[in-house]
């Protein structure tokens, strides 16, 4: 009789983890619709980078928005582009794009409190990763998530030194403003 019980108490947990598993849905973004501006300013004019890239992917834990399971978000530091070659290059340099070739963040929680989530997880940059606590609105639109945020990010907290151009006369400042609208499928 005690068998019997065992067997029935294992057959109701695997199908309670089964049906866990099974109601994870992960959603990959889209590239091509997807934006990430990365705005920074210098002593003489302010300036914009564009990703022309990225990987990314959100899994709910239960098909619903309240239940953020994982976020992983990946840029490859040469997809950057400001349009001026010069600019980014000192941007690769600065980042330290030949020992490090991507910017990457993984979630390792996600909360939702008041209407706001929050994702907390690894933020690595130039090889230095720190624990971040970054805010994002999500919403649903047919069959499409839509993740934005707006993050501000000081170079020198990640070992990455403002980069300047001719001869030092030309300085960026060390904060940056991320702004990014990924559409998930």
């Amino acid at each position: 009789m005690r068998l019997r019980n065992y067997k029935s108490i294992a057959l109701l947990v695997l199908l309670l983890v089964a049906n866990t598993i099974y109601a994870q849905k992960t959603f990959v973004a889209n590239a091509e619709k997807s934006k990430v501006i990365i705005e920074g300013t210098s002593n003489i004019h302010d300036w914009e980078m564009y990703a022309e890239t990225l990987k990314s992917s959100l899994k709910l834990g239960a098909d619903s928005l309240d239940d953020i399971a994982a976020i992983n978000f990946e840029v490859p530091v040469k997809s950057l582009k400001s349009g001026k070659s010069k600019m980014d290059k000192n941007t690769y340099n600065a980042l330290k794009e030949s020992d490090f070739d991507k910017i990457q963040f993984s979630s390792s929680k996600v909360e939702l409190v008041n209407g706001k989530y929050y994702a907390h997880g690894n933020l690595t940059i130039a090889g230095t990763t720190k624990q971040v606590k970054i805010p994002f609105d999500l919403s649903k639109d047919n069959n499409h998530l839509i993740l934005k945020l707006t993050y501000d990010i000081n170079m020198l907290d990640y070992k990455v030194e403002p980069p300047t151009a001719l001869l030092g006369t030309i300085t960026t400042g060390e904060k940056v403003t991320t702004k990014i609208n990924i559409i998930y499928q």
